[in-house]
């Protein structure tokens, strides 16, 4: 692939808000001059990702995850650097001429073959729908309040029985055991027939757009499976996927709200009405994957599943999970066994709007489920539910809405107030700490004047120039690749700073990390030549006595005499250096 110049890169920067464009991938907060956001580059629970609008970076924390827009981009959709520079190339409207850099995200070169097929498999179907043989579904779907508009959009369409998805593969150099492999077809002895026919076929797309599998359903009444999915592959997990997450991004982070609903057919029915922050579990328990895809949406989550008793199930499971990453979601429990499509047909959109405007309280949701399920009438039951809602009562920080939640409780089950107060513990909030993993490293002083060093080549000319003269190498390895990487970039371009010197690093992850992490040591903004000298000074220290414990090694192990004099006058030498 083309490397792309540097000075395109330096041109791009700076015409776009790393601000803004994380904005784009994760809800954030401001908090002083920097901004705030949960790191999605591991299991954070608490904002300890930092941006940086006056550098143009990003830091995190806890896992040290730091870089300039151009590496976020590239390690949070995992593409390749390039690709990235020029995804955000579109957004600042900058058409890059680099004709090597693959305008489509990026894949694992080994599953590039099925993305594909997947692609080309959906065309097919689209355009089947649009035939003569599509219009008994094109009817089904309008009867049901689904436009061609919204066809088009969710890319809806209709397989056959036909048996064509596998000759069309096949006729664009796809072998029959991919197809097999893949899901798009099955095998019986030897012959090749398509998964899908007959059905009404609902593209299923990954967080970064890819079609990866299908789910079909029944239109014209056959008795057979209202569903059928994509058998799960090496990119197909239902676990690890959320219908219309891709499409409904933008939208949640406008919203500053998702809502998770269970079904294909919700999200498309919301999406009829204007509600367009929204996906779909497709009928799976939410699970951790799950759990966190909605939570680099927004932390202001709606659950509003099927409104049945197995929904219930859904919706408690899924608190769960949500609550072990710190997210209290809100609940909409729609009446009569209802599911979200069904509902807006049978009651309106105004009805279900009225509910997602008055979405119950996580302890409310948790107060009726108890109620539901509470004999009043036998005192066990009712202490029981009194004790199962201890728990709830104790994270209330609110003291109106403790007082208030008290109250209806104990009108509720007959049992005084000052007894449900006894049984409530003053459980302390656990303050949470970010702590920086750099913090715990110790090192000696010759790294620490290694680093001092190298922090100060980012910010003035006096300290490169005093390396480029005085230092003959760092010990470290990345400082030392570091400081060469400095002084190639100054002599490029007469200056250096941080910002523009990450751009230069590229996609060296590694050092980019560390040239972060250097930046930030605290140390005086302003320093003279001579702390710089103090800095080389120690450093060479370090060097000697190295070099002196390497010789002694050596001598320890020589037998051969001559050379074990000239290793000892080497020591010597040495040593009167470190006396020095």
């Amino acid at each position: 692939m083309e490397k792309i110049p540097y000075d395109d890169i330096l041109s791009i920067q700076r015409k776009v808000n790393i601000v803004d464009v994380i904005a784009e991938y994760l809800p954030i907060e401001q908090k002083g001059k920097n901004y705030f956001a949960i790191c999605p580059f591991h299991d954070d629970h608490n904002p300890s990702m930092s941006i940086s609008p006056e550098k143009q970076i990003y830091t995190c924390f806890v896992c040290g995850a730091s870089g300039n827009v151009f590496n976020f981009v590239m390690n949070y959709e995992r593409i390749s650097f390039s690709e990235a520079v020029f995804k955000v190339a579109k957004k600042a409207g900058i058409n890059l001429n680099v004709t090597n850099v693959r305008k489509t995200v990026s894949k694992e070169s080994k599953y590039e073959k099925f993305y594909k097929m997947f692609e080309i498999t959906s065309k097919y179907y689209q355009n089947n729908i649009k035939t003569v043989y599509g219009k008994p579904a094109n009817s089904y779907l309008n009867k049901r309040n689904i436009s061609d508009d919204v066809i088009k959009e969710f890319e809806i369409g209709l397989s056959l029985n036909d048996n064509n998805v596998g000759k069309l593969l096949e006729s664009k150099g796809f072998t029959s055991d991919e197809m097999v492999d893949i899901g798009l077809c099955n095998k019986k002895d030897k012959f090749i027939y398509d998964t899908f026919r007959n059905r009404i076929m609902f593209p299923i797309h990954d967080t970064l757009g890819n079609v990866v599998g299908f789910s079909g359903r029944i239109y014209n009444g056959e008795d057979e499976s209202k569903y059928v999915n994509s058998k799960e592959s090496v990119i197909f997990k239902k676990g690890k996927l959320l219908y219309n997450y891709k499409r409904a991004m933008n939208y949640a982070r406008d919203k500053k709200q998702i809502i998770v609903v269970e079904g294909f057919m919700d999200v498309i029915r919301l999406w009829t009405i204007g509600v367009r922050n929204v996906v779909a579990t497709m009928g799976t328990a939410i699970t951790k994957e799950h759990a966190d895809l909605i939570r680099r949406l927004s932390k202001n989550v709606i659950l509003c599943f099927d409104g049945d008793k197995a929904g219930e199930k859904a919706t408690i499971s899924a608190i769960e999970m949500l609550e072990k990453i710190d997210i209290k979601p809100k609940i909409i429990r729609l009446e009569d066994d209802l599911d979200p499509d069904e509902y807006i047909i049978k009651k309106g959109e105004d009805k279900f709007l009225n509910h997602l405007k008055n979405a119950m309280s996580l302890l409310q949701f948790k107060l009726d489920v108890g109620k539901g399920k509470t004999d009043f009438n036998d005192y066990s039951d009712i202490s029981n539910y009194i004790n199962s809602i201890i728990g709830e009562l104790e994270k209330i920080d609110d003291p109106v809405v403790y007082e208030l939640t008290v109250k209806k409780l104990s009108k509720e089950t007959g049992v005084d107030t000052s007894t449900i107060n006894s049984l409530i513990k003053n459980v302390p909030k656990k303050e949470r700490k970010i702590v920086s993993k750099f913090s715990t490293i110790k090192k000696n002083k010759y790294i620490m004047a290694e680093e001092y060093l190298v922090h100060y080549m980012l910010k003035t000319p006096d300290a490169i120039d005093l390396y480029q003269n005085n230092v003959p190498y760092l010990t470290d390895k990345n400082l030392s690749q570091i400081a060469i990487k400095i002084l190639e970039f100054y002599e490029q371009n007469g200056y250096v700073n941080v910002t523009d010197f990450s751009l230069f690093l590229q996609d060296n992850d590694e050092l980019i990390k560390e040239v972060l992490r250097i930046d930030q040591i605290d140390l005086p903004e302003k320093v003279s030549n001579e702390v710089i000298e103090d800095y080389i000074k120690t450093i060479d220290d370090g060097i000697i006595k190295r070099e002196i414990t390497k010789v002694r090694q050596k001598i320890n192990v020589e037998q051969d005499v001559a050379k074990k004099v000239v290793l000892l006058e080497k020591l010597a030498t040495l040593k009167k250096k470190e006396c020095k």
